[in-house]
This record gives C-alpha cells, structure tokens and sequence, in this order.
C-alpha cells in the first residue's frame, strides 16, 4: 500500500518531463528525479507531493523523528498534508520557509537501529538561505543530499510508528517557479498540470531476491538490444546483458548481470526508433539445488509493437510473479542485483 499525502496533484510518485535538465554536470535526462529514500525497509510506503509550493515543516520527535506534517502554499490558500508517521514524540519544531525568497535544496540526517528496526533518528532540512536542525538525535549513519541542482518538491519514504525512511523529489529552479511574479499563479497552475502525469516511480522495482550485489546500468535514450541467458536443466535466467543507445546515437553495452552459466541466448532485437519497451513481468523463485537461493525464473518484455517471452521458466513451488507499471511511458534503463544468477530486474522509466 502507497501512503499519499492530502494535497497531492496526483495519485502517485514523481514524474515531469523536462528539457535540457543537467544532471551532476554530466548526463542530460529529461526526468524530475528522485533521490533516496534513506533509512530502513519496514513500514508503508507514504508519497507527499503537494499543490504549490512547501512552506512549513512540522517535525514531531523524541528519540527518533516520529512522524512529519507539511503545509504547501497556493495563492487561493494554505494546504496542510496528512501527518506521516506514528503517534509518539515530545517535541515539536516548525519550519517557516520565506517563499518565494526561501526554498528548500536538500535534506540530511542520521540513520539507526531503532527497537529493532532502522529508523531515521534525525533530520535537517537545508534551503538557499538556512539550515534548520537537526531534530532528533543526532547519532547513527549518516545520509545526506548535497543540494546541488534544484528545488526540493516533493517527499517520499517508508513509516510505521516513526518516519522508516525518507527520500526527495528534486526540480530545476527554472521550472519549479517563475521569476517574474506576475506569472506566478501561471507557473504554479502549471506545475500541478504537470504533476498529474506523476503516475509512478522513475524507478520501478527491482523486483527478486534481496540481499545480494546490486548494479544498475543508469539511463538512456532508449534499448536498443537484450541478450537473455537461461538455464535449461537448472530452471533460471543465469545472466542478461543490454545495448543502450543514448542521445548523441552512440550505443554502449552493458556488463554481463548475473552468472556465466546457461545453455540458450534469447536475443530481443528492438526496431528503432519505432519500436520501444514499455515494461517487464516474469516470475522469481527458489533455484534448484540451491537451499533458499533465489533468482529470476522467467522475463517477459513488452514494447509498444509485440511481447517477447517469456524466456525461462513460469511454473514452479514458490514463484512470484511481477511486473512493471502499466502508465504510458518507455523502459530508458535496468538495474537489479546479481547472486551468480540474475537474482532480482528492475527498470528506469520515462512517463509520457
């Protein structure tokens, strides 16, 4: 279950398309993007991605952050957000961000074993102007985003009786709000335009075993090739490997994710530019011989023109079945995680 704040434009996760958005200074993307979540695994997952723009934080604390409530501003009024947390905590701190002078930029905090849980214990949200905390206490591992490259939007995380995890949806300035104040109401009427097409995360999955190496391979222009290796007498997808194409046309091969084995290559060959993938499905499950070891056991791909697969095997005790979002848009990248097998697939996407 997705936990969605009040006042969100829309039912989901982030997604905004822009032009020309910088990335580190090295790769362009055309996504809002998101960073995080921070913290442990338990808990629900909960979104805030409000109307306008946030103007106050209320940060409910004792040991641990307890649970956060936020305000967003429109110039038809002040929108407050469902609280997000637990009930406890003694303390109580607020945040009054001075937009449009004041926005928030990042966020960091600590991370800790918390009654047998990782929770996050404390927090400090940064703005062009000041930083305000930390809340809570200020121990454990530290998570941080350094702030470089827009305006913070939008939350996202995991809670339960405290904040589990935390997480930041990032705009560019030039988009988040106009200069000119007399299209403010404009930009920001656009802004929630925008935000509807939010249907889903960028990041989908991965979906498989949990625990073992991750990798992920970024984002692209498109997928231009998919070589898939599966086992025929052990029932699993032992390795698979992509061909990306980015926006200058050149085409880079990824590395070989997951193990050496398999007896038969499935080739996918995507007819660009016509052709693009719109998501995945499959099954993951227990691998034979190998007590508890878990892996993919079959893959689908879907583009807009046809389904390839499956490729592997969709019967067997104890598989799970999964899948990527449905929402109109395109597969622009892979990650996932490798235990000699390809143990777990996700994807990188870009909504229409």
């Amino acid at each position: 279950m997705v936990f969605i704040g009040a006042d969100c434009c829309s039912n989901g996760y982030h997604y905004l398309k822009i032009n020309n958005l910088l990335m580190g200074g090295t790769t362009s993307l055309e996504e809002c993007i998101t960073h995080g979540p921070w913290g442990g695994s338990q808990g629900k997952d909960w979104i805030y991605m409000p109307q306008g723009f946030i103007k106050k934080i209320k940060i409910i604390y004792g040991e641990v952050i307890d649970s956060i409530i936020f305000q967003s501003y429109l110039q038809t009024g002040e929108i407050q957000s469902s609280i997000f947390g637990g009930n406890g905590g003694n303390k109580t701190n607020t945040i009054s961000i001075d937009y449009p002078y004041e926005y928030l930029t990042s966020i960091s905090g600590t991370i800790c074993c918390y009654k047998g849980s990782d929770v996050v214990m404390s927090l400090c949200f940064h703005t062009n102007q000041n930083r305000y905390g930390p809340f809570g206490s200020n121990k454990g591992t530290r998570f941080s985003y350094d702030g470089q490259g827009g305006v913070v939007v939008g939350f996202h995380g995991r809670v339960g009786h405290y904040i589990d995890a935390i997480g930041i949806y990032l705009m560019p300035k030039s988009l988040a709000f106009c200069q000119n104040s007399t299209c403010e109401e404009k930009s920001t009427n656009e802004l929630c335009r925008r935000m509807s097409l939010m249907a889903m995360p960028r990041e989908a999955g991965p979906w498989g075993a949990s625990g073992a190496k991750p990798w992920d391979d970024g984002v692209f222009f498109n997928v231009k090739q998919i070589r898939v290796l599966v086992g025929e007498s052990l029932k699993v997808i032992h390795a698979i490997q992509f061909e990306y194409v980015r926006r200058d046309g050149q085409s880079v091969l990824s590395q070989l994710h997951g193990g050496q084995g398999g007896e038969k290559t499935q080739v996918v060959d995507l007819d660009l530019p016509d052709e693009y993938l719109t998501g995945i499905s499959g099954f993951y499950g227990p691998v034979e011989v190998h007590n508890g070891l878990e892996a993919i056991m079959a893959i689908t791909f879907h583009t807009n023109k046809a389904i390839y697969g499956p490729y592997g095997h969709e019967n067997g005790a104890g598989c799970v079945y999964f899948t990527s979002t449905a929402s109109p848009g395109k597969v622009v990248g892979f990650q996932g995680r490798n235990n000699g097998y390809l143990s777990a697939i996700g994807v990188h996407m870009e909504y229409f």
